[in-house]
């Protein structure tokens, strides 16, 4: 049994408001006001969103330098180009601008620059390019932020510059009308996709059209970025998820609707964020990381239902080839982060990778050794040069972490808990040896301890409780599931599932046999020797929904390490 340091504390008062005024399951009143016992108003936003509550960008500094720009682009018809990134967050906000642009009658271009030939960020050789088509503005989304030298070069060649990013920069910013919320003080922590929209809701009121417009069309791939990029799903972010999610399934774009169809979502009524963090996305993510971001783009902008279901299988035959390169990658990896069981960073190479799939294999990498780790291979384009990405696991900051040894990078960008970087194949070995002993640097407020926020049985997980887990979805970054102590859980049957058996399906009931619940212990099948059937537990529990089977949902996820016998029953 789990001590009371380990069970939050409720306020009573708190519990009775949440209870009464917002009609909350009585389990479900404590979980809130034992999360939000210190600030009650963040209960009452994630209860009750609202897209009126939505504060976006209204008081950014830049903004209103950048409405000028755009307002004067229509005005005397200056060619504006979007200049996006290779995920999803970058796509879906060049698509998002770009799309709106095309409506209010601007010509519009946009790029999404290859992985594999420009790599992140702004491109010499695109912006070049850009003048000698006599682009006149270029909007840099999602990059931009960290490339001062070729601002300055489209500056000189007679572009006007504007930057919507929210990635951090280790030395100066270009001196542009630039909107980043890691500069900004006191901006929401958005990803791009995320300031698109708010730019695209700021942008049309400066036209005299409704704000609507944007919710209408750009709601979902506002969401679409939100969770591709794992931003805090706290205030506008929790919004626009919120919204954005609700509306993926009756979407008007032709391309999502199509990209539903494949993936057999088109039934669903309501999409959990596992729907779109494990299918959607990936495929979407597969473009830009097995051939080229314009096939999700190009998706997204068709209006022929027939072109849209071709695009549809384009996107799902690249995840299809990347999952199967990822498998190969990630055991290579594996084989060789066993030649490093000291160091603080893993730094694995190996120029046969794809540097498309690298990030993803950092990611499942860290998952298992639960160290930073950064995945490193050759560059397609430029010799004697590897690039890679950084995954961090929960309450590091690799970004700043990697500080100290900026300069053996040629680039380095990213955030706290994923980096991209370019280097010299000869700096390799330094790079190594300098993270093995690398001081790392913890997120504020870091705090490793298994805490739960109410002790519940399996008869107090109702039909009632799921519907409040509807209201206040999705979770995520910064606002995880419910994390509750089931108390007294008799287990009725245990048995292993997933295609590899590698997943712990648990159907549980309370003292009284009623009230039978499907628990799942996602990557836990080494702890099936130790659950018997018949006997109760004490199960630490993550209240999750789940679509499986119908567009119902219901609670879900075993916590790890969380399985401990009480009593036989």
């Amino acid at each position: 049994m789990k001590t009371s340091e380990d069970i939050l504390a409720a306020p009573p008062g708190l519990v009775a408001h949440l209870r009464e005024d917002f009609r909350l399951t009585d389990a479900f009143a404590r979980v809130f006001a034992a999360r939000f016992k210190n600030h009650p108003e963040q209960a009452e936003l994630h209860l009750e969103p609202s897209l009126s509550r939505f504060v976006g960008l209204k008081h950014a500094p830049a903004l209103p330098a950048i409405l000028e720009t755009l307002l004067r682009a229509r005005q005397q018809r200056l060619p504006v180009l979007f200049y996006g990134d290779y995920d999803v967050d970058g796509v879906s906000a060049t698509f998002i601008l770009y799309r709106l642009a095309q409506h209010l009658g601007i010509k519009a271009g946009y790029f999404l620059p290859s992985r594999f030939n420009e790599g992140y960020g702004l491109s010499r050789r695109i912006v070049e390019q850009a003048a000698e088509l006599d682009y006149r503005v270029l909007l840099a989304l999602d990059c931009g932020t960290a490339n001062p030298a070729e601002v300055k070069l489209a500056q000189e060649l007679g572009l006007e510059v504007l930057v919507l990013d929210h990635h951090r920069a280790a030395g100066p910013v270009p001196d542009v009308p630039l909107i980043n919320p890691a500069l900004d003080e006191g901006l929401s922590p958005m990803c791009t996709a995320a300031l698109a929209f708010s730019l695209a809701c700021e942008w049309l009121e400066a036209e005299g059209q409704p704000r609507t417009l944007a919710e209408q069309n750009f709601l979902e791939f506002a969401a679409l970025g939100i969770i591709a990029d794992v931003v805090p799903l706290t205030g506008d972010n929790f919004i626009l998820a919120h919204f954005g999610m609700e509306k993926i399934p009756a979407s008007r774009n032709p391309g999502l609707q199509a990209l539903l169809r494949v993936l057999k979502l088109q039934e669903q009524k309501f999409l959990t964020w596992r729907n779109l963090a494990f299918s959607l996305i990936p495929c979407l993510n597969a473009a830009g990381r097995m051939a080229h971001a314009r096939h999700a783009m190009e998706l997204f902008l068709t209006h022929d239902p027939g072109v849209a279901a071709e695009r549809a299988l384009t996107v799902l035959k690249l995840n299809h080839d990347r999952k199967a390169q990822q498998s190969r990658i990630f055991t290579e990896a594996m084989q060789q982060a066993e030649l490093f069981p000291q160091a603080n960073i893993l730094v694995l190479y190996s120029s046969e990778w794809n540097q498309g799939i690298t990030g993803i294999v950092a990611a499942k990498v860290v998952e298992v050794y639960g160290r930073p780790t950064i995945i490193l291979s050759d560059s397609s384009s430029e010799e004697n040069t590897i690039v890679g990405s950084g995954r961090a696991p929960a309450g590091c900051d690799l970004f700043t972490t990697l500080q100290p040894v900026r300069e053996l990078f040629t680039q380095l960008g990213g955030h706290a808990k994923a980096v991209g970087g370019v280097l010299s194949r000869s700096h390799l070995g330094e790079l190594r040896d300098a993270l093995a002993t690398i001081e790392l640097v913890r997120m504020p407020d870091a705090d490793e301890r298994t805490t739960y926020e109410a002790v519940l049985t399996p008869e107090d997980v109702t039909p009632a409780v799921v519907n409040d887990l509807r209201r206040a979805y999705p979770f995520g970054e910064g606002y995880p599931p419910p994390r509750v102590l089931m108390q007294d859980a008799r287990v009725n049957r245990s048995t292993l599932i997933g295609y590899d058996r590698t997943h712990l399906l648990l159907n549980v009931t309370g003292s009284t046999g009623t009230s039978q619940l499907r628990v799942i212990g996602f990557q836990m099948s080494h702890l099936a020797e130790r659950v018997e059937e018949g006997r109760s537990y004490d199960l630490g529990v993550e209240l999750d929904l789940d679509n499986f089977g119908g567009d119902g949902a219901r609670p879900r996820q075993l916590r790890r390490r969380a399985v401990g016998s009480t009593a036989a029953a």
